[in-house]
């Protein structure tokens, strides 16, 4: 008998070593490719309406996403090599491959040198990201917004609206696809060098928009009104023409104001060379921070190699689900640590050095202890799981076999629900983990507590499930049917006679009882969360609050014919300073002004307010009137109107007054119908799937099938993005553009069922 040469105790081997590298090197891409695919789906929709509507050629769209995506694989690289890592240990674990290799002979602690190699390389990547890539591309894609901006100055406008322009404010109630028309437009100038608009605010049945040169933009307003206070004698001027010029808008976030993140290494490192001589002020910490974490971000990957080894063995039944959820949980476990290393900096508790560089000394101390115990005796012993076995040579009777049949649809749905449980998990904590990513530096820039980014992401929580729960529900079918296919569970019915679209169905009636309470979800808790963690974001992050949580010379515009200014508002106490009142006609134009020195809310949108002076426009000119001391102004005071912060009722609602005003209400009427169709993609997306992979036999496999899934999500949100595209430049009515997806969705679910029973 051949014996064959065993492998020496201190070394895997080549071939074992590559093995295991190749195994991590598959799941580390798929994780890195999903993280970043969050990102793209959800700015489809934004890309297609540039593209269909803004005038904007695909070509620069591409290279806006592109550079937008490269700065964001620098940041995702480090978490998606931990959950790689996790996966590929996962799958080695489950298979006993990782038994086989002790039983070799070989420690664990063998199998550091193959994953901190493959770690090093991906450290080496994210580096290069880091340092050189990710800042290009940064300023790569200011020079691309802003020529968009440039060119079409009206690209970031939206109806309803409040957009800061320096110190100009406007709001248009109604706006065209492209941005360049107005009608019903507000403008409040700070100060224009003309004395007499300076502090004012116009009115203007028309307008428009048309780019300078430097990134101005020339805006004229056309058959418009000023209605000064009675304080300022009530004077009336009308006008046929204004024109101002414009800068760029100061509230888009479409390239904030992050000039650290854009600098080359070199600059950087010379910028924290010319502010070290401010000590520990602000912008000198700023610097030295940005350059710490521009290493100890992609050095991360290397502490979170070496704690996914230890934790590839806990439990009984480790496997690639496992591996990626954990992975997910411990990238939002980082990102605290990495907030409260930023808080104990702004504290002054530590050096900047020791808070950016916190997190992965805790991980690597914690990694280093959980290696040092993995050999000993009483961590290696693990109990064998034994299956019992049960003996089917005894024929069973008919109610046996009767009662198996029921119990086979409650086995699949066991597998489903848990499948769903894994899959909305791992979706949400991804979703999350991208989604504050891509917030991190902001939160850096406004000196955000971890206690102010807690109480922002559990506002905005119930919005990111609420966009996952329709592809939690189709990755939860892929996944179940791709199981049963793997263990040949659907040859096993089909040979046995029993129908496996029947069985399966209870995959659509759990599908069927979620979509209803997404439509509850999206209707009642997501405005409300929304709209609160947008509050929270200007008020408390932003800083944009005076020390006593007072708002300055804010303009906000509220549904109906009533538009308010005031000099002052305390959002804590629901009480206005200086309050202007302006009731609007048809035209947009104003019919009176109501000052009152304070206003308070008392309750039901009704405020009260003190010493009111009323002016009037009519016929004979102006007109002092009597003031109500109460008027209807709503629950508070809202700076723009957003339709993601208003249910389906108050949408309606607002459609119903801009349309009596007179104005355009195709961009709202796009919007309610696609609230009312997103629910239905929570059932015809998991029955569109689950046809698909009942087609057989042969079934499609597992591969094929999570395949199909992908492409299918992605192109749900694609085709949901351009209908609505088309839908606000008028192309498609508001309803089949609302309602279009659903239909296309629904038109394949019936192929796919009419293919089976065929």
């Amino acid at each position: 008998m051949r014996v064959l040469p065993s492998c020496s105790p201190r070394q895997l081997g080549q071939p074992l070593g590559f093995y295991i590298v190749a195994e991590l090197f598959a799941p580390t891409l798929w994780a890195l490719f999903g993280l970043t695919a969050l990102v793209l789906t959800k700015d489809l929709l934004g890309f297609s309406d540039l593209v269909i509507n803004r005038g904007l050629g695909p070509a620069a769209v591409g290279w806006i996403a592109f550079y937008e995506l490269i700065p964001l694989l620098s940041r995702t690289l480090p978490f998606a090599v931990l959950v790689g890592t996790l996966v590929g240990l996962g799958r080695l674990r489950s298979d006993r491959e990782l038994l086989a290799i002790e039983a070799a002979g070989l420690a664990r602690r063998h199998l550091v040198l193959p994953i901190l190699g493959f770690a090093t390389a991906m450290t080496l990547l994210g580096l290069g990201f880091s340092l050189f890539t990710a800042p290009a591309a940064l300023r790569s894609l200011d020079d691309a917004l802003r020529s968009m901006i440039q060119q079409n100055p009206g690209v970031a406008l939206r109806p309803g609206s409040v957009h800061e322009f320096g110190d100009t404010r406007m709001v248009a109630r109604e706006i065209s696809a492209r941005g360049d028309t107005l009608r019903g437009v507000l403008l409040w100038v700070s100060d224009t060098g003309q004395d007499y608009f300076a502090g004012q605010t116009l009115f203007a049945e028309r307008g428009s928009i048309r780019p300078l040169a430097h990134g101005t933009a020339r805006l004229a307003l056309y058959d418009g009104v000023i209605l000064l206070s009675p304080q300022e004698g009530g004077g009336e001027t009308r006008f046929q023409i204004f024109e101002t010029v414009i800068r760029e808008p100061q509230s888009t976030e479409a390239w904030p104001v992050q000039p650290l993140t854009r600098l080359s290494l070199q600059a950087l490192i010379d910028h924290v060379g010319e502010t070290a001589g401010a000590g520990a002020g602000p912008e000198a910490r700023r610097a030295r921070t940005e350059l710490h974490r521009r290493f100890a971000a992609p050095a991360a990957g290397l502490v979170f190699s070496l704690l996914a080894l230890p934790l590839a063995y806990l439990g009984p039944r480790f496997s690639r689900a496992s591996g990626g959820v954990l992975g997910l949980v411990l990238s939002v476990v980082y990102y605290g640590l990495t907030q409260l290393g930023d808080g104990l900096v702004q504290a002054g508790a530590v050096t900047v050095g020791l808070g950016v560089w916190l997190p992965n000394i805790l991980v690597g101390v914690l990694a280093a202890l959980l290696l040092g115990l993995q050999d000993r005796p009483w961590v290696r012993r693990r109990t064998l799981d034994g299956q019992p076995v049960q003996d089917f040579s005894q024929a069973e009777s008919p109610a046996a076999l009767q009662t198996r049949q029921i119990l086979l649809p409650r086995y699949v749905l066991q597998h489903y629900l848990l499948m769903l449980g894994l899959a909305f998990g791992f979706l949400l904590v991804g979703y999350l983990l991208v989604d504050i990513l891509e917030r991190l530096e902001w939160f850096a820039r406004h000196n955000a507590t971890p206690a102010e980014a807690l109480r922002f992401y559990s506002a905005r929580t119930p919005l990111l499930a609420s966009r996952i729960v329709p592809m939690a529900l189709l990755l939860a079918t892929a996944l179940t049917v791709s199981i049963l296919s793997f263990h040949r569970e659907l040859i096993g019915m089909r040979t046995c006679g029993i129908s496996a679209t029947r069985t399966l169905s209870c995959i659509l009636l759990v599908a069927g009882l979620v979509t209803p309470l997404s439509f509850v979800l999206n209707e009642s808790i997501v405005p409300r969360s929304n709209a609160l963690a947008d509050r929270l974001k200007e008020t408390e992050i932003k800083d944009r609050a005076l020390p006593t949580g007072v708002l300055q010379k804010i303009v906000w515009y509220r549904a109906g014919s009533h538009v308010s200014q005031a000099t002052r508002l305390d959002p804590a106490l629901d009480e206005a300073t200086d309050l202007s009142i302006y009731e609007l006609g048809d035209q947009g134009l104003p019919l009176s002004r109501t000052d009152a020195r304070r206003a308070r809310h008392i309750g039901d949108g009704m405020w009260e307010l003190d010493d009111p002076v009323r002016i009037r426009i009519s016929e004979n000119g102006l007109q002092r009137e009597p003031a109500e001391p109460l008027i209807q102004l709503g629950e508070a005071p809202d700076i723009q109107l957003d339709t993601m912060h208003l249910s389906v009722w108050q949408l309606a609602q607002e459609i119903i007054g801009t349309e009596m005003a007179g104005y355009d209400v195709t961009t709202y009427r796009v919007d309610l119908n696609v609230k009312y169709a997103a629910p239905l993609a929570c059932i015809l997306l998991p029955a569109i799937v689950l046809f698909f992979a009942l087609h057989g036999p042969p079934f499609p496999g597992p591969a094929v099938t999570l395949l199909v899934s992908s492409v299918l999500g992605v192109g749900y949100v694609l085709l949901t993005g351009v209908c609505a595209s088309l839908g606000y430049g008028g192309t498609l009515s508001p309803t089949l553009a609302g309602w279009g997806p659903a239909l296309s969705a629904a038109l394949l679910a019936g192929a796919f069922i009419w293919r089976n029973q065929g």
